[in-house]
C-alpha cells in the first residue's frame, strides 16, 4: 500500500507581505468608508437641525421702528402676541397684513427677522393724507395715492375747503392729485371757495365760492391758469353787476368758457 505524502504549502515572503498590504489597504478603505458615512449623517442631522431653526425662527423680542404714535401701542400689543412662536416668512407676511388691516393708514407694513440677534422688526410707514372728505356723507380721508381711508395717521391735512364725493369711489387718484396742487393757490381765487363737489363717475367737480357763485371746474389740469382766467371773468361780471353768476369751465382745454347770472 502506497503511502500518501503531505506537502506543506510554503508562501514566499515578498507574497505575504504583499497580500497584507492589500488586506491593510482594504480594511482602510472600509473604515474610511465608515468614517464617511458617519460623517454624512452627522452633517445631514446638523443641516436638518439648521434648517428647522431657520423654519422655525421664534423671536425673543419685537422692535417697531417708524410707526406713528397713534397706531404704536397697538402695534406693540399685537405683535407681543407673536413673542416665542414660531414666525416663518409666510407668517411674518401675514402678521404685517394684519396689522395694515387695523391701520388701513398705514402705508406700508414691513416684519423682518433677524437670526443672529433673535429679534423681529416692524417698520410701519404711515400714507400721507391729502384732504379730509365727505364720502358719501362718511368722513374720510383721501390719502396721497388716492386711496380712500377711515383714519389719517400723517397728521392733519386740509385743502382748505369742504370736498364732497357722493360716490362709492374706493380710490381717486387724480382727485388727490388735484386737492395736494391747489391747496398752496386756494389764496388766488378772487373769492374764497368753501365746497368742492364731485358728484359721479366722471369727476365733473364743482365749487361753490363764498360770495355765493359756482364753477363747473371740469379736468384737473391747468388749475393755477383756470384760477386767474376765473378772476378775470369775476372782474367783468363785477362791473356788469352780475355777481354772483355761475361760469362753466368744462371746456377750458378748448378755450371757451361759459358765464350764466345765478336765478
Amino acid at each position: 500500500m502506497a503511502v500518501r505524502k503531505t506537502y506543506k504549502v510554503r508562501v514566499r515572503g515578498k507574497v505575504r507581505n504583499k497580500i497584507l498590504r492589500r488586506g491593510g489597504v482594504a480594511a482602510g478603505v472600509a473604515a474610511g468608508l465608515l468614517v464617511s458615512v458617519w460623517l454624512f449623517n452627522s452633517a445631514v442631522k446638523g443641516s436638518g437641525r439648521f434648517i428647522e431653526n431657520r423654519l422655525l425662527f421664534r423671536p425673543e423680542a419685537f422692535e417697531v421702528s417708524s410707526a406713528p404714535a397713534e397706531a404704536l401701542a397697538a402695534i406693540k400689543e399685537k405683535v407681543s402676541a407673536a413673542v416665542g412662536k414660531p414666525l416663518t416668512a409666510g407668517r411674518a407676511a401675514e402678521l404685517a397684513a394684519e396689522i395694515r388691516r387695523q391701520h388701513p393708514g398705514l402705508a406700508s407694513v414691513r416684519v423682518s427677522r433677524n437670526f443672529f440677534t433673535g429679534k423681529a422688526a416692524v417698520t410701519a410707514e404711515p400714507e400721507e393724507a391729502v384732504a379730509p372728505v365727505l364720502l358719501n356723507g362718511a368722513t374720510a380721508y383721501l390719502g396721497v395715492t388716492g386711496r380712500f381711508m377711515p383714519e389719517t395717521l400723517s397728521g392733519p391735512a386740509a385743502a382748505g375747503f369742504v370736498t364732497e364725493v357722493r360716490w362709492p369711489a374706493r380710490e381717486a387718484p387724480a382727485l388727490a392729485a388735484f386737492l395736494r396742487e391747489i391747496g398752496p393757490l386756494v389764496p388766488l381765487f378772487y373769492s374764497r371757495p368753501r365746497l368742492l363737489e364731485c358728484p359721479g363717475r366722471d369727476w365733473a367737480c364743482r365749487f361753490s365760492l363764498e360770495d355765493g357763485s359756482t364753477v363747473l371746474w371740469g379736468g384737473f389740469e391747468f388749475t393755477r391758469l383756470k384760477i386767474l382766467r376765473l378772476n378775470e371773468v369775476a372782474q367783468d361780471a363785477a362791473l356788469k353787476k352780475t355777481a354772483p353768476f355761475r361760469v362753466d369751465m368744462r371746456y377750458f382745454k378748448e378755450g371757451k368758457i361759459f358765464v350764466s347770472s345765478v336765478k
